[in-house]
């Protein structure tokens, strides 16, 4: 005879619930990066993946110049009370197979702590899976840690393959 822990089974349920109830999301405004966004919590909320915040200004400049004049790439934020709390990005890339179509390469998806668990991130993927969908991209792509493919497999991505890395040598 089976016995079943409907007291444990129950709350396993309800935390899982409680992830994704309506009153766990916030409201954000999802937008295009913005100069004025980089030092108005852009860079800050980066430091969730690796330090950012500290880029001098001038640099940042610099970046954010190449980057918005590449029609391949583009930075969303998410924007709660006139402050940028999480971002992330994607590149078009054109491929000589599958007839010259593209893929979208979603990177760097990063929401500050304080906002993680909230909807901000999965509100940034979902706008950008609907850009590269009206880019005509016949797949998005991501690399992510084992700890967010349950996050990503609720936003409809599968598991396909494996990820390889190789790190250059530092130019300091």
């Amino acid at each position: 005879m089976t016995r079943y822990h409907t007291d444990v089974h129950i709350s396993i349920i309800w935390r899982d619930w409680a992830r994704f109830r309506p009153e766990a999301m916030i409201d954000v405004q999802i937008r295009k990066l913005q100069k004025k966004d980089l030092y108005n919590g852009f860079l800050a909320s980066l430091d969730s993946l690796r330090k950012a915040s500290n880029l001098k200004p001038k640099k940042a400049g610099v970046i954010f110049g190449s980057i918005s004049k590449n029609p391949y790439q583009i930075t969303y934020v998410a924007v709660k009370d006139c402050e940028v709390i999480g971002s992330a990005s994607i590149l078009i890339e054109q491929k000589f197979i599958h007839d010259g179509g593209t893929v979208g390469h979603i990177e760097d998806v990063a929401v500050r702590k304080d906002f993680q668990g909230k909807g901000v991130g999965k509100k940034l993927v979902k706008a950008l899976l609907e850009y590269s969908k009206k880019r005509g991209c016949y797949k998005t792509i991501l690399d992510c840690t084992d700890d967010l493919i349950p996050f990503y497999e609720d936003l409809g991505f599968k598991r396909y393959s494996n990820s390889m890395r190789f790190d250059h040598l530092s130019k300091k």
